[in-house]
């Protein structure tokens, strides 16, 4: 008798998000660009657990999590689960919502839950960002345990190697951002492009009537914002602005600037203020151009990607990676060096922001002129920005740790070897029991959180 062998069926392989912020923040550009990718890491087959915290750069990010959370009345340091699509967050509850403000107390349950996660989801390989000295944590007890990290790079801050020693992989959203780390600190990040759903933010339907200017804060160029708005209102009244609010907010922000410039200012007619929302399709819909005069260094904004999709011109700056975002589909201005020094409050003269102003007016009044640049745009959205795209990027760059399959690995023995006394402190299954690794110990049961699943 012949037996039979059953298929051997290859397992899928694990990724492990792990960080304390919240993927589902609507006020974070990177928080929006990882969801992104961790959805298009699911759909490739790849098995993807995230572990955050209620963490979110501006709380308004947050509310929709919040308004989840409310009804479960979990306590700081206890977790809740989000469904979202082919994602569940499992989240650490923490009293606020900022980072600065986040308990040791709080900061020790995330850790358990990732270590829970570590031995017991066993992911063949951790991605995550942050560059503080809680972050380093992340990297270091993946790598006792012999598994690969990854670290998402979208930002110009970091100037310490520190951040990324125990790093296999640094991935970023531009060459220009790969660039500047290549340079300053000789590692060479990976750039994988944005990664955007079309569907989620292409306005069915245009109307082509606003300049749009999102997230006003210094460093995005509100400042100059309110000088071209300013300006505008005296010679185009009929030419509106359209400020949505995210981590910054325009009023304060308005009265400042125009008190430094000698007549405070409560409003501006021409100015629309819309607040943070999670569809901006119709807000899109509402664009003519997009304005995005960034000051800060602007690894890729994520906005100007979704613009180009959506075939809206806009104007940015050569600062960062904001050019190479648009390419020939907008505008992209060179400022005084002056102007991109803290606390970004420098401002050309009227002057030097006279072409600019008599270019927007004439992009408002040759339809020809303005046909042109919205199909170079929308060109750049549908070749550059486009998921597939970015998606077989991160494959490439992901597939060679995926590989190794660091999770089928049994971590224990490893972590007994460097433990200085020779301890396997993994963190075992709720009720069940593992030796410590020391003659005579006691092995002791730990309950991982209980967690309740909202979904979304």
């Amino acid at each position: 008798m012949i037996a039979r062998v059953e298929p051997v069926i290859p397992r899928p392989p694990r990724l492990l998000w792990a960080n304390l912020y919240c993927l589902l923040d609507s006020s974070s550009g990177a928080s929006m660009s990882v969801r992104a990718m961790l959805y298009c890491l699911a759909q490739q087959g790849v098995q993807v657990q995230v572990l955050g915290a209620t963490v979110f750069d501006h709380a308004t990010g947050g509310a929709d999590v919040a308004r989840l959370i409310a009804p479960v009345q979990r306590s700081p340091g206890q977790a809740v689960q989000v469904g979202d699509g082919p994602l569940v967050h499992q989240l650490t509850v923490t009293a606020s919502t900022r980072r600065a403000e986040v308990t040791c107390a709080e900061e020790s349950a995330w850790f358990a839950n990732y270590q829970h996660a570590l031995d017991h989801f066993k992911p063949d390989l951790v991605f995550y960002y942050g560059g503080l000295p809680f972050d380093f944590l992340i990297a270091a007890e993946a790598r006792v345990r012999g598994i690969p990290v990854a670290l998402y790079l979208a930002n110009g801050n970091y100037r310490q190697s520190r951040a990324f020693r125990d790093v296999d992989l640094v991935l970023t959203d531009s060459r220009a951002t790969a660039r500047r780390y290549r340079g300053q600190m000789g590692m060479a990040p990976v750039p994988v492009g944005k990664f955007i759903d079309a569907s989620a933010v292409v306005a069915p339907r245009q109307s082509r009537e606003r300049i749009l200017f999102i997230n006003p804060v210094l460093e995005k160029g509100v400042a100059l914002v309110v000088r071209l708005a300013l300006m505008l209102e005296q010679r185009r009244p009929d030419v509106v602005f359209e400020v949505v609010e995210s981590r910054g907010q325009w009023a304060p922000h308005l009265l400042q600037i125009t008190t430094a410039l000698g007549t405070p200012r409560a409003a501006l007619s021409n100015v629309v203020v819309t607040p943070n929302t999670r569809d901006m399709r119709p807000v899109y819909g509402r664009a003519r151009l997009l304005l995005m005069p960034s000051l800060g260094w602007e690894s890729g904004g994520r906005v100007l990607a979704e613009a180009m999709l959506n075939g809206i011109p806009a104007i940015t700056t050569d600062h960062g990676g904001t050019a190479e975002m648009v390419q020939d589909g907008g505008i992209v201005l060179r400022l005084p060096d002056r102007c991109h020094q803290q606390p970004y409050t420098a401002l050309p003269s009227r002057d030097r922001l006279m072409p600019l102003v008599e270019l927007i007016e004439a992009l408002f009044d040759d339809p020809e002129q303005y046909a042109g640049l919205s199909a170079r745009a929308l060109r750049v959205g549908q070749t550059l920005h486009h998921i597939d795209t970015s998606t077989q990027r991160l494959m490439q760059a992901l597939q060679p740790w995926l590989a190794l399959r660091a999770g089928d690995v049994d971590a224990g023995a490893q972590l007994a070897r460097l433990h200085r006394h020779g301890l396997d402190d993994r963190v075992p299954l709720p009720g069940s029991h593992h030796s410590s690794g020391g003659a005579g110990t006691e092995p002791v049961a730990t309950d991982a959180p209980s967690a309740r699943l909202l979904v979304l």
